[in-house]
């Protein structure tokens, strides 16, 4: 079996009769247990591909810039449905969301350039630093192109001890992954301390949070690829085998953005132009972890989305709740490190 950690989102979708479609001629919407699947998945992906804190508060000044390859490695939560699937009598496993996951941590490799730019030269106002890479999510076709700013709002000061302090954001956008459309943005604080040592090396540790918005919208899933539309299988160039056909192509109704949280440490060995980090970060469980999916409502409680909530929400027949599919990803954490030169 070849491992293969690309998306296979059709696999999240139970197997279904393909004549048994609506009156419109389309396959019903994924129903609510199938979306919960695809929102936990995506949530421990984004949290696999988004940017690590591979870097102190301090910036590399206006005239600096620092160029680095990183890579970390990010725990997922293998055992559950969503990664490994179902159990089938015949001792395989089916309807999980990627091809043939390679383990219990996903490794990405990235390439960064991050540059300290001339913001305004005033009293109180922060350094600024931009940056941009790269990245690949390994023994996959998934890549992440990002996007970095980071606002020291508070660095130097090294003789005494109060810490620099720094804001950072990043946006990643995900390629490679034609079922979905994912964008990545994280937000978070940081603050780190330089210590001389022998006036030839410099260790900064530091330590921070932020949260990360996961926003995904799904492109159009075909649940039957090996079947093409007008060739592949001899009934659907019947008059009743096109729109058999058609209801194979399934998209995931939109949901609301996903948001996961994390805290990170870790630090920085700094040697002439040589930059070398280690890092470590923390991702708080899905909002939904402890929900019971068995819970959902089945098809027959299930009623018309309520006016203002997302598409992918429904109105909960049994008690006229609004209920929406459920992020039920795990905890989770990171461990990375990162080489590179800084001028």
């Amino acid at each position: 079996m070849d491992v293969s950690n690309d998306l296979a989102l059709e696999c999240l979708i139970a197997p279904r009769n393909p004549a048994d479609v609506d009156p419109n001629n389309r396959r019903t919407d994924p129903n609510l247990r199938e979306q919960s699947m695809y929102r936990s998945l995506l949530s421990e992906m984004g949290a696999v591909m988004a940017v690590p804190a591979l870097e102190p508060a301090d910036t590399t000044g206006f005239s600096g810039f620092h160029f680095s390859f990183d890579v970390n490695a990010t725990s997922i939560s293998i055992n559950n449905a969503y990664w490994s699937g179902y159990k089938q009598p015949n001792g395989a496993n089916s309807l999980a969301g990627v091809r043939h996951v390679s383990g219990q941590f996903l490794p990405v490799a990235s390439i960064m350039l991050r540059k300290g730019v001339w913001f305004l030269p005033l009293p109180f106002f922060p350094s600024l630093e931009v940056g941009f890479g790269a990245s690949n999510l390994l023994q996959s076709s998934l890549f992440g192109l990002n996007g970095y700013l980071k606002f020291a709002l508070h660095e130097g000061y090294h003789d005494i001890p109060i810490p620099s302090i720094a804001a950072r954001a990043t946006v990643t956008r995900i390629a490679g992954a034609p079922q979905i459309d994912m964008t990545l943005i994280t937000v978070e604080g940081l603050m780190s301390k330089a210590f001389g040592a022998q006036g030839t090396m410099t260790f900064e540790p530091y330590l921070g949070g932020g949260v990360m918005w996961n926003i995904v919208r799904s492109n159009v899933i075909d649940t039957a690829p090996t079947f093409d539309l007008y060739r592949g299988d001899p009934s659907f160039s019947t008059t009743m085998g096109l729109p058999a056909a058609l209801s194979q192509k399934v998209t995931f109704p939109t949901q609301d953005n996903i948001f996961r949280w994390r805290l990170f440490a870790g630090l920085n060995v700094h040697y002439a132009i040589l930059s070398i980090t280690g890092y470590f970060s923390y991702w708080g469980a899905g909002e939904d972890n402890s929900y019971d999916v068995s819970r959902l409502p089945g098809p027959a409680d299930v009623g018309a989305t309520p006016s203002g909530a997302a598409a992918a929400c429904r109105r909960d027949n049994r008690d006229m709740s609004t209920i929406c599919p459920k992020d039920l990803s795990y905890s989770q954490f990171s461990v990375g490190g990162s080489v590179g030169l800084r001028f």
